[in-house]
């Protein structure tokens, strides 16, 4: 056996018998439709997070930025962090953020939105009634 071999083989071996998942996530996310927030459009929404496609250029950031969003109780502001940025097409951007230590009112809004989201009542609809 060559000395690439030796090299090699060892790894491989550990590759195949290690069990790691497809992606880093942590919780499950939801599709969204038709929700925008203060930077752009709501793609996915997870218990910790949102994917964002928005026009501004963003750097991942450890700094914390409010983001302003509307939801069925009205508009409301979470703290959130920019965690990753990938470019999308011409002058679009889809952005990944955490949230931030938000409070058990914002916990609640942001439930009763992924509910919505699940039964895909649409925010523009109220929206335009309200």
């Amino acid at each position: 056996m060559g000395r690439l071999a030796r090299n090699i083989l060892p790894d491989l071996e550990r590759c195949e018998t290690t069990d790691q998942p497809d992606n880093n996530r942590r919780h499950g996310r939801l599709h969204v439709q038709h929700t925008e927030c203060s930077i752009g459009y709501i793609e996915d929404i997870s218990c910790s997070g949102m994917r964002i496609l928005t026009k501004c250029k963003m750097k991942p950031s450890t700094k914390t930025i409010g983001l302003r969003l509307e939801t069925l109780d009205g508009p409301t502001t979470l703290p959130c962090r920019v965690v990753w940025v990938r470019r999308s097409g011409f002058r679009k951007w889809l952005v990944g953020v955490e949230y931030t230590a938000m409070s058990l009112d914002q916990r609640k809004m942001l439930t009763q939105l992924a509910r919505a989201v699940s039964k895909n009542e649409c925010m523009n609809a109220h929206r335009k009634a309200g």
